[in-house]
Parts: C-alpha cells; structure tokens; sequence
C-alpha cells in the first residue's frame, strides 16, 4: 500500500493552482495591507505540517524566509513580513495562536489548512485561507501543503521549477531503493548526513521513520557535523549510516565527498542516497517522497501500522486545556 504517495503529482499540481487563484494582494483586511513587498515571509506550522517551512525555505534560499514552530510570532516580525500559517488540520494550537499574534499585531497572514479552527478563526476576522485537499495523515499530505503555500508565495516570489518537482515525483514512484534501504535501516538507528541547503529533506525523513516506522533516526548537517556529529563513527554502535547528496554548490558537494570518504574509512554501513532535478525544490520532494517510501517499507518489515502514532494523540489529550501564551 502506498498511502497516498501515487497521488502526490495531481495533488500538488492541483494544490499548486488553489495557491496561486488566491491572490492576497488584491486583499485588504481592515488596517493590514496585502499588496506589498514582504521584507521577509514567516511560515509557522508543526510537525508534518512544519516541514512545509523547512522545504520552502531550503528551495527559495536567497529569499529572508523563516522558519517558525513555536507559539507566539517573534517579537521583531512586523507588517513589513508576510505570515503563512500552516496546519493540516487547522486544530493546531501553537499555528493558531501565532496566526491570531501576527493579526492582532496588524501583520498580514495567510492560512492553509484543510479546515478547522485555523480556517474559522481567520476567516472570521476577514484573512485569507487556502483549503487543500484532505490525506490520510498531515504527513502523507505533504503536497497538498507545500504546493498551496508555494502557490500563495508566486504573487510574491520567483518559484523555481514547478513543473519539474512535481514530474520528479514519478521517479521516485518507480524506484527500488525504498525496500532495499528499509532493509539495510532495519533493527539500526539511522544517523543521516545531508548538506546545508537540503537539510529539509533528512528532517522529513527522520519525522516519516518516526511517526510512520516509530524508529528513532539522527539528522548530522553539514558543515556543523563535521565538527561534531562525525565523532560518533570511531565506536561500533547499532547504526546505519545515509550519505544524503544532492546539488547546492561546489563547495557543499566537496564536503559531502570528504564526509562519506571518512564514514566508510571507519564502518561498511553506509548508503549513499542522489537526490534528483536541477532545483532544490525538485531535490527535495524527490528525497522526501522517496525516503517517506522507505519508512512506509520499514513499517511493514516491522508490521506496525503506519498511520497510528499513538503518543502524540495521548499527549495532544494531555495538553488539550492549554490557552494561547501572553506576550
């Protein structure tokens, strides 16, 4: 069974173009204006809903794109930034409350979710939200996410290779290494190396063996685990080491070279995974539509269900009272 994962082409090409139909500079919601240059875009969301963050800021690098997963928006974002607020289920309180922050603080923001409280909340105070498309989990709705944000972001930036990244798609589909590389993580930890850049992509696929295998796993980005992280070969533990490698620049490609020269000097458990296409989008959900195939693989060598993530549903009833933090 592959979850989803078969539909990923049409959903994002029909997420992409939900994005792009709402156009939030012809947008005006009371004294917060949508027809600007954002000075930088802040995407909040968490869990398989935050990775969204993660891939774009990776794909559109040399735009001032953050990164949020916390509650409350940070104190230095202003009206001159643009807030994406993503939440599969649009009952997520940490988005939620920092939606309500940013508009409070008259700071422009833009839902997308499936519904839910997140898309009642704004629409009720006039913001603009995109509704995508349902999937089994959030996780396995990871383009139905992305290309929505992605189609909200092309009023304001250049997007790189749409069409690309989502024809890549089908090559990952027909790949064998999902249940080759499912049997070489099998019974081990996963300690991922990937370049910075494309970091995205190993923390999607830590979060899929996760939720998915219920496998703990290890993301080391290079350059920083080369000064730590790398240490941690010189003794035999119960590891399988990914060699994540894919196209940023010269020197990150260097790096990446010398990283795996020095893991397979000290142990044989080594995996090299080649992102494909000629965008860092394209790269990165080529590897995260392969790599999510390969923890879907490993659940069923386990024989676990890959949908049920029980902790977190025990944890969510746990912290269920909580109320948005004060600033």
């Amino acid at each position: 069974m592959l979850y989803g994962y078969e539909d990923w082409p049409k959903l994002s090409l029909e997420s992409f173009k939900l994005g792009k139909e709402l156009n939030p500079r012809s947008l005006r919601v009371g004294s917060i204006r949508y027809d600007f240059e954002p000075t930088s875009v802040v995407i909040t969301g968490m869990g398989g809903s935050g990775i969204v963050g993660d891939i774009v800021r990776d794909s559109l690098w040399s735009y001032n794109i953050i990164v949020h997963k916390d509650f409350n928006i940070p104190k230095w974002v202003d009206s001159r930034s643009l807030v994406i607020a993503v939440s599969y289920s649009g009952e997520t309180l940490e988005t939620i409350c920092g939606a309500l922050d940013a508009l409070k603080r008259g700071i422009p923001v833009v839902g997308v979710t499936t519904g839910g409280r997140l898309a009642s909340e704004l629409e009720g105070r006039g913001a603009p939200v995109v509704k995508v498309p349902k999937a089994i989990a959030p996780r396995f709705g990871l383009p139905n996410l992305l290309y929505a944000v992605l189609g909200v972001l092309s009023h304001y930036l250049s997007i790189p290779e749409i069409d690309e990244s989502i024809k890549i798609q089908e090559d990952a589909l027909k790949s064998e290494l999902p249940g080759r590389l499912a049997s070489f993580i099998r019974g081990h930890v996963p300690m991922i190396f990937v370049p910075l850049g494309l970091q995205a992509v190993a923390y999607r696929f830590k979060n899929d063996l996760n939720e998915n295998a219920k496998t703990p796993a290890v993301v080391a980005v290079v350059p920083e685990a080369d000064h730590n992280d790398i240490v941690a070969v010189m003794l035999k533990h119960p590891v399988k080491y990914i060699i994540i490698r894919g196209r940023t620049d010269d020197v990150h490609d260097y790096l990446m070279r010398a990283v795996e020269e020095v893991v397979r000097s000290y142990s044989s458990d080594v995996e090299v995974i080649e992102l494909k296409g000629s965008s860092r989008l394209s790269q990165e959900v080529y590897g995260s539509m392969l790599l999510g195939l390969v923890s879907i693989k490993l659940a069923e060598l386990y024989g676990i269900d890959p949908v049920r993530t029980d902790p977190i549903n025990t944890l969510k009833e746990k912290i269920k009272g909580i109320s948005c933090p004060s600033n």
